[in-house]
């Protein structure tokens, strides 16, 4: 009886901030320094999603903004520490988390994907009119609104 054993590993995905002006060159550095670590460690990089510069929900750093990268890889429990480990080591690297995204993966029916880069969303300039959530605003600065005196009810 030949029958091949299907190899289960887990998924996993990491979202990594760098700093906003790390130049291209070295966030391709970074991408293949991570690739090397998780096929050292026996697993296998499915892509990398660069997001592009965004703001982030709160100063990370003193910086308002990061780029944001993403990482979806296959691989063994200890390899999200192996990676984290990596990116602690990383000096343009700012915050990350990882997440376990399924457990039980085939290993080799996984197949890799090629890198993307995402357009980010606050490069795209806003409309005027999209902006009204906060209302519209008078003549002084001061949100139109109804006019009444003192007193007056």
């Amino acid at each position: 009886m030949a029958e091949t054993q299907k190899k289960l590993v887990r998924e996993y995905e990491t979202i990594y901030l760098l700093k906003a002006e790390t130049a291209d060159e070295q966030v391709d550095e970074i991408k293949e320094r991570l690739r090397a670590v998780v096929s050292r460690e026996g697993g296998k990089v499915i892509r990398f999603t660069n997001q592009g510069k965004r703001k982030t929900a709160f100063p990370v750093g003193k910086n308002p903004k990061a780029l944001y990268m993403h990482a979806l890889y296959v691989g063994k429990p200890g390899l999200v520490a192996e990676f984290e480990r990596n990116l602690k080591m990383i000096d343009s690297v700012t915050k990350f988390q990882s997440v376990k995204v399924a457990d039980d993966v085939d290993f080799e029916a996984r197949q890799v994907e090629a890198d993307v880069k995402v357009t980010p969303v606050e490069d795209e300039p806003r409309p005027r009119e999209e902006r009204g959530e906060f209302g519209e605003r008078g003549e002084d600065g001061f949100e139109a609104g109804p006019e009444f005196e003192r007193g007056e009810e």
